[in-house]
């Protein structure tokens, strides 16, 4: 399976079918965030994939194609998974920066990292 399959149902509404294995309900969810003020959001998780209609609400200001919010939406899901991956790849470092930032200075040696 492709990571997402995109249908047309009309012209104001669009199916995305997200594999699970790829993208997670997080990475889901923040990316959909965008789309609410001008789409009724539905979704549903079926096994090992997500079923996501995305609905033109009546008030919509901007005029959506099926093309530019299916490549919009698959651009902001690969976005939020790195930004997801980023995020779990530096939580060590960013731990420490945040240990050194509010310890004591005598607590943590200073390196002069010019003369190295």
């Amino acid at each position: 399976m492709s990571m997402i399959k995109a249908i047309a149902k009309s012209a104001n509404s669009f199916l995305y079918i997200i594999d699970a294995s790829i993208f997670s309900e997080k990475v889901i969810t923040k990316a959909l965030y965008w789309y609410s003020d001008s789409f009724i959001i539905y979704w549903d998780r079926n096994n090992n994939t997500y079923e996501v209609t995305l609905e033109l609400k009546p008030n919509a200001s901007h005029l959506y194609t099926f093309d530019y919010v299916t490549q919009k939406f698959n651009q902001d899901l690969i976005d939020f998974k790195n930004r997801d991956l980023i995020i779990a790849e530096t939580k060590d470092i960013r731990n420490i920066l945040y240990v050194k930032a509010f310890a004591n200075n005598d607590d943590f040696e200073d390196y002069n990292l010019e003369s190295e």
